[in-house]
């Protein structure tokens, strides 16, 4: 990393800690996603004991499966983690079924992927349940917000699985940001520190990791097998050490909006937002 010195977890925390933390009940603003299935129950776990935050996919997942899965999270944590189901791609049936499970299992927080309806959000939100949505467009970001989201997750076309969006993340995320009144998380290729970082700076309050973010160097595995309790051990590191690098990579940054973010500490800016995001302030 830049630094001389790994910034320590809470150290981490506290540059990095953003309002969205508090909706997610987390102290890293980083949150791993549950699209593709790579995410199983024990990475889940990993990164919500390592202070991030895990999503499970459950897109085509039967109400007993679901059941299954929240209960192995739950056998290695009791921290909050999150539910992601596909409201457009899912017969109106099980869709039904998965939030009613979802509701009675107390899930904190429901990831929808796609176009969602009032009546969805609601049925969660008036159970308690957190409402994020993932986003690919302008248009998109407007409809979920309208429609109750606390959440919008901003996909750029950078991101590996179930990609909608034809935009970049960067300028997705600078359209976006100028409208949105709910906290905006940014997806898609983020993979090292300083891309958590430049997320940051331009404005949103937390990035999503796709799972392969968390595996360890090559170099770090040598001499390791592979048990699933050395792999959780190893998420947990690499999450640290992303949000080390970060911490000390978002020194130096300006954020675009700095009304808008509560830093637990003092962090030294400088203007060093990049022509994108700079030419969208300007707008």
């Amino acid at each position: 990393m830049s630094s001389s010195r790994q910034a320590s977890a809470p150290e981490s925390a506290a540059v990095l800690h953003r309002p969205v933390c508090e909706l997610l009940k987390c102290s890293l603003p980083l949150v791993l996603a549950g699209a593709g299935g790579a995410a199983g129950p024990e990475l889940v776990a990993a990164v919500t004991q390592a202070g991030g935050f895990g999503f499970l996919d459950m897109a085509e997942a039967s109400p007993a499966r679901i059941r299954e899965e929240v209960l192995a999270v739950r056998a290695h944590t009791d921290r909050h983690f999150g539910i992601e189901l596909n409201p457009a791609g899912t017969e109106p049936a099980l869709l039904g079924a998965q939030i009613a499970a979802c509701i009675e299992l107390r899930v904190p927080v429901a990831g929808l992927l796609g176009a969602l309806s009032r009546a969805t959000v609601r049925q969660l939100r008036e159970a308690g349940v957190v409402v994020a949505c993932q986003v690919s467009s302008v248009s998109a970001a407007c409809e979920a917000q309208a429609a109750g989201a606390q959440i919008l997750v901003v996909q750029g076309r950078e991101a590996c699985d179930a990609v909608r969006g034809t935009q970049p993340l960067a300028a997705i995320l600078a359209d976006v940001l100028v409208l949105a009144s709910v906290p905006v998380l940014a997806a898609g290729g983020i993979a090292a520190g300083t891309d958590i970082a430049a997320a940051l700076a331009a404005g949103a309050q937390g990035t999503v990791l796709g799972a392969a973010a968390l595996q360890a160097d090559e170099h770090e595995n040598e001499g390791q097998g592979t048990a699933p309790l050395e792999k959780i051990a190893s998420a947990r590191s690499r999450l640290h050490q992303l949000a080390s690098d970060a911490a000390a990579s978002l020194r130096g940054r300006a954020l675009r909006f700095p009304e808008r973010v509560m830093l637990s500490s003092p962090v030294c800016y400088a203007d060093d937002l990049d022509a994108a995001y700079q030419a969208a302030r300007d707008r």
